[in-house]
């Protein structure tokens, strides 16, 4: 018996609760138009020790072109509860922050600009389509976070990233 594997990766799904529901999302950005090759899966970076080696990772992380564009965190729940994980998430991913966030249960979905953390959209209609997301890209210049935001969001990550539990750790 073959074990199921992830939609992109094709690497063996781990036993976390809310894999299926990161792999509903893929499906779901697959069949909207984006290519494989354009979704980082468990995208991740460490921070330097002035941030304890903070290791940051993202659920998806979406490219448009050559530049990351999209964070998606990927979890069953309540949304609101992932807000703040997320936006700090895409504040750090990359040297400059990815512009948009998704917060997604597979049910539903909130869009955040990453800069401010205003919500752009609700539900999963609301996810952009790839031509979509390149015209919202196109608007938002690449920004580093300072020095104090990094900061901030180092600890909001380190705060709410530890919440996570695997299957196994039950």
């Amino acid at each position: 018996m073959t074990s199921p594997t992830d939609l992109i990766t094709g690497r063996p799904l781990s036993p976390s609760d809310d894999e299926p529901v990161r792999q509903a999302t893929e499906a779901r950005l697959l069949a909207m138009g984006y290519l494989s090759q354009d979704i980082r899966v468990d995208a991740a970076r460490t921070l330097g020790t002035e941030y304890a080696s903070l290791r940051v990772v993202a659920d998806l992380l979406v490219h448009s072109g050559d530049r990351p564009a999209m964070l998606l965190r990927c979890a069953r729940g309540s949304l609101v509860t992932r807000e703040k994980e997320a936006l700090a998430a895409a504040r750090l991913i990359t040297p400059h922050m990815t512009p948009l966030t998704v917060v997604t249960n597979g049910e539903d979905a909130e869009i955040l600009e990453t800069y401010n953390g205003e919500v752009l959209a609700q539900g999963l209609a609301g996810i952009p389509y790839p031509e979509q997301l390149a015209r919202m890209l196109a608007k938002r210049p690449l920004r580093k976070p300072t020095r104090h935001e990094t900061t901030q969001a180092a600890r909001v990550y380190a705060a709410y990233g530890g919440f996570h539990c695997e299957a196994y750790c039950r």
